[in-house]
């Protein structure tokens, strides 16, 4: 409540000290003329910003002129503190003020493989940006071309805690990345706990949604963990290396064909879902084979984007590649189609 008086008494007993100050070194080096007193008048300014002018004649003249030295010194550090504790604080509101992701990519953890899939995310994102968070208790560093990036945000903090991964949107994220944390010495128990975590967000009152979890499994005996955490989709490298080397060892160069598959670049194709509401309503009762025909036409009119008819994820979720006529009779209306394309088709018509 006083503060602020004390604040302007002190001002006013600087003030006037320092106009005491100035008026004595006047008066002892005797300034008779307007020359000699504007050029005192600069030598104490200049001994205010810090400067030592040239010494006074008198032996109270350089008392005096060390006095305004050391004045100046105090006051103008106090004004550059107060006006970079204006900055610091600026910027920290700034940081602080917080940010209402939607529709975006949330990364719990970091290892080794976090920038790759960082650099996939962003080009397949490409024509339509999404923004990424990325929540860790390590200090990530990012390589130079991605700090920059505005779309990419680090989070230092613990991603199995319900408050963290509510306050940075889990909820209305696109998908949430469990990747195994390098540092933890059980990373599938640290994603099973996150996992609960969100799960918990899923059945908060007003916030029910289902938040799409892909998790990182190092040990193959956690996996049915992982699954009861909630984990949607679960992707073990080990269990999918073996695949991959086994059908290269028969097949020669069969792993460059995994690599364009799962690589995102505009000289690659990758898989897509179509979704029921993004193809013609006509496609619904038609058979595999008809549908494969009906892509070839399209693909004739799209010439720059070819799309190929490889199954169908039922609304159950089960996938059908190449189906049998025996496991897949027609296209359901919740069915999704799955294509292969240079590009992502938002939609066939």
């Amino acid at each position: 409540m006083f503060r602020p008086r004390w604040q302007f008494l002190l001002v006013a007993i600087a003030g006037l000290g320092l106009v005491g100050l100035v008026g004595l070194l006047l008066w002892t080096e005797g300034a008779t003329s307007q020359d000699q007193a504007w050029e005192l008048l600069e030598n104490v300014i200049i001994t205010l910003l810090g400067e030592y002018p040239d010494r006074p004649k008198t032996l109270t003249g350089q008392v005096l002129q060390l006095l305004l030295f050391i004045f100046g010194t105090f006051v103008f550090g106090a004004v550059i503190g107060r006006v970079s504790s204006f900055f610091v604080m600026r910027s920290l509101r700034r940081k602080t003020i917080m940010k209402q992701f939607q529709d975006h990519i949330i990364i719990c953890n970091w290892n080794l493989k976090a920038v790759a899939i960082l650099q996939q995310l962003i080009e397949a994102n490409k024509q339509h940006q999404r923004e990424i968070v990325i929540i860790s208790t390590a200090d990530v560093k990012l390589p130079e071309d991605l700090q920059a990036r505005s779309d990419i945000h680090l989070i230092q903090a613990d991603p199995t805690h319900h408050a963290t991964l509510a306050k940075y949107g889990a909820t209305q994220a696109k998908s949430v990345i469990l990747l195994a944390d390098q540092d933890s010495a059980s990373p599938d128990a640290k994603n099973a706990l996150i996992a609960l975590a969100i799960k918990h967000l899923e059945e908060t009152p007003g916030r029910e949604q289902n938040i799409h979890v892909v998790a990182e499994l190092v040990n193959l005996d956690r996996q049915r963990h992982l699954k009861e955490a909630g984990v949607d989709e679960i992707i073990s490298a080990r269990e999918y290396s073996s695949g991959i080397i086994a059908q290269s060892a028969l097949f020669t160069n069969m792993s460059v064909v995994y690599q364009q598959l799962l690589t995102y670049s505009e000289d690659t194709n990758e898989f897509y879902f179509i979704d029921p509401d993004r193809y013609p309503s006509q496609l619904i009762g038609k058979t595999f084979e008809e549908l494969s025909q009906w892509i070839s036409q399209y693909s004739r009119k799209h010439p720059e984007n070819p799309v190929l008819l490889l199954g169908v994820k039922q609304a159950n979720g089960e996938i059908l590649l190449n189906p049998r006529h025996s496991s897949f009779q027609h296209l359901e209306a919740q069915d999704s189609l799955i294509v292969m394309a240079f590009k992502n088709v938002t939609r066939l018509s």
